[in-house]
């Protein structure tokens, strides 16, 4: 592996390497195990083990391109409880192969496939030597696109199914640097239409097949894409409202609160819904060096009635109190930032 130092940042992404030396002394596999302790257990598996992972944000998703050698990554139930992630991660294979375990069964992924893991529940995964790139998805993203999101947990799409997502992303991986917000606004839009491409009709049997009703594929589709579109005006609606109530969300869709909620009950209802696109309001402006407002005054802004309600929500989602995650991003504008405060950062988005 190319070394690149720990800390160094790849125009807007971020770049670690157990290959060069962290500024705290860790060995690379300590640095790593910390970098990783947000989302998994980091194992490793033999003197073999290293790892190279660079990070680029792509709007609401996250893209790691990762080459690993002699690694494990294991979620068990506690953490998946703990650390409260919601989304969806698809793996691309590029070379090498992956093993990855749910409580459903083991797979072995092979270079041009895709396995889906959703990450609110438990999982395992296993490298001897692989490249993967990992892109993090948001779980409305995923439940828009398919009918049953449930069953995708340690699915995998084989080759011709994923070509043309696989293809895409192979391509943004030298020219990412290269695009700026609006740009990668749009490349996000692309990706989330060849996702759904590549999902439509691809959820698995996972257990005996059930007596046939040929009415109900019509029904189920009815159903989920008329709730994905509830979800889609509702968070546009939430997002130019941040103060909005689930009551007023429900007026400014058109449809019943019991049908608001039923839309959101996936992800954890539409209440949970309003205070995360609040707190990751108040989280784009604390990262803002620019931004000098008081925080009580720009969670008033996001939406909170009250600033320790606020900073209590806050630090549950985040770890970190308002003021800690301000001066945090402060400090991550600084050319000898942790790499594990930056790399928390990406991933504190997805929660």
């Amino acid at each position: 592996m190319p070394e690149a130092g720990a800390t160094a940042r790849r125009g807007a992404g971020l770049h670690f390497s157990t290959d060069a030396a962290t500024p705290s002394g860790q060995d690379g596999f300590e640095a790593y195990h910390d970098i990783y302790a947000m989302v998994a257990d980091a194992v490793r598996l033999d003197e073999a083990f290293a790892v190279e992972v660079a990070a680029e944000r792509l709007d609401g998703m996250i893209l790691f391109d990762r080459r690993m050698r002699g690694v494990a990554h294991v979620r068990p139930p506690r953490r998946v409880l703990r650390n409260g992630f919601d989304h969806f991660t698809a793996q691309l294979v590029l070379d090498g192969a992956l093993a990855v375990g749910t409580p459903e069964g083991e797979r072995v992924v092979g270079p041009g496939e895709i396995a889906l893991i959703d990450m609110s529940r438990p999982m395992e995964t296993r490298a001897a030597r692989a490249r993967i790139l990992t892109l993090s998805v948001p779980r409305g993203e995923v439940e828009a696109a398919v009918l049953e999101p449930g069953r995708l947990h340690g699915a995998v799409l084989p080759q011709e199914r994923a070509h043309l997502l696989s293809g895409f992303l192979r391509s943004l991986l030298d020219e990412m640097p290269g695009y700026g917000a609006a740009d990668r606004q749009r490349l996000a839009r692309v990706i989330t239409e060849l996702l759904g491409l590549a999902l439509s009709g691809a959820v698995p049997q996972l257990g005996p097949a059930p007596e046939a009703d040929h009415a109900a594929p019509a029904r189920d589709a009815v159903r989920m894409a008329g709730a994905a579109a509830c979800r889609r005006r509702a968070r546009l609606y939430i997002d130019a409202n941040p103060a909005a109530t689930p009551e007023a969300v429900a007026r400014a869709v058109g449809v019943s609160r019991s049908v608001l909620y039923r839309a959101f009950e996936p992800s954890g209802g539409v209440a949970r819904a309003i205070r995360a696109r609040r707190l990751a309001r108040l989280r784009s402006l604390l990262a803002r060096p620019d931004e000098a407002g008081r925080i009580a005054d720009l969670a008033h802004a996001c939406g909170f009635t009250s600033e320790s309600d606020c900073s209590r929500a806050f630090k549950a989602a985040y770890g970190l109190s308002p003021s800690e995650y301000r001066r945090l991003g402060r400090e991550a504008h600084a050319p000898d930032v942790p790499v594990r405060q930056s790399f928390a950062g990406l991933w504190n988005d997805l929660r």
